[in-house]
């Protein structure tokens, strides 16, 4: 992970929550797959108790065609009730990186959705309801973030995102960008020892050590590391894996592709 864009985001949200939502600092998020940006944003609402709520882009389809559209999308805005809150879009970059195979259909929907992000950016949406109807909401103390992993390119700035298929007029709203990179060994450990899963895990099973479970994760968190292709996701799994099969064993790896070739069965 960049300690320099966490710090920076920290910032942001701190100005965020201080303004009580007046002032919002709209940004992209990028990095490849597994980098923590989903983990990130949650950790720092968390740690400021600010409201949060995620939308996947790669679902979203222009508001008429069918599917999920932005004002679906949308609808935690209701229980928001207009107090300040975090719209997490995940994988943004899929509504315009070209070369996904996309039917000439499928690129006017996508394409569309990031002209409806616009007006939802200045500061009101319609967000699907009740029986069909359509709810005006406010969306003046939302802060949007857009994450992707942009074919994962490092160092991306508004430029480049501009060479992409961002367009202009998104940019004007959305001006600043920050980038993540592969979590090292000790970013990893740090989240393992503040996992809420393994928190809960080891609420529930009172016999077991913390220091236990959390060595025995980081010993194969360890020896797979240079082939792990989960990166901060693989933590999670590897809780699940101990607490469901009673332990962590690593099976032989036959291929290459981590995901594929590790097995965990019960120590």
């Amino acid at each position: 992970m960049s300690v320099e864009s966490v710090e920076s985001i920290r910032r942001i949200f701190n100005i965020f929550e201080s303004s009580e939502g007046a002032i919002r600092p709209h940004f992209m998020l990028t990095g490849p797959s597994g980098s923590g940006k989903s983990h990130t944003i949650q950790a720092l609402a968390d740690e400021l108790e600010l409201p949060y709520f995620d939308v996947n882009a790669a679902s979203l389809t222009k508001e008429g065609i069918s599917g999920n559209s932005l004002s679906k999308a949308l609808t935690p805005l209701l229980q928001a009730g207009g107090s300040p809150c975090i719209c997490f879009v995940d994988e943004f970059d899929k509504l315009f990186i070209s070369g996904n195979n996309n039917s000439d259909l499928a690129h006017e929907s996508t394409n569309g959705v990031q002209n409806e992000f616009l007006k939802v950016l200045e500061g009101s949406a319609s967000v699907f309801g009740d029986y069909g109807k359509y709810i005006p909401v406010k969306t003046d103390k939302v802060l949007f973030i857009f994450a992707g992993a942009f074919n994962g390119e490092e160092n991306i700035d508004i430029d480049r995102l501009r060479e992409m298929g961002v367009k202009t007029e998104f940019l004007g709203r959305v001006g600043l960008a920050f980038g993540m990179s592969k979590p090292t060994l000790g970013d990893l450990q740090k989240i393992l020892d503040n996992s809420p899963l393994l928190h809960d895990y080891l609420a529930l099973f009172k016999d077991v050590k913390k220091k236990t479970v959390t060595d025995k994760v980081m010993e194969v968190v360890k020896q797979n590391y240079d082939k792990n292709t989960l990166g901060v996701r693989l933590v999670n799994t590897l809780i699940h894996q101990y607490f469901i099969q009673g332990g962590l064993k690593e099976k032989q790896v036959k291929k290459t592709t981590f995901q594929r070739t590790l097995s965990l069965t019960t120590a």
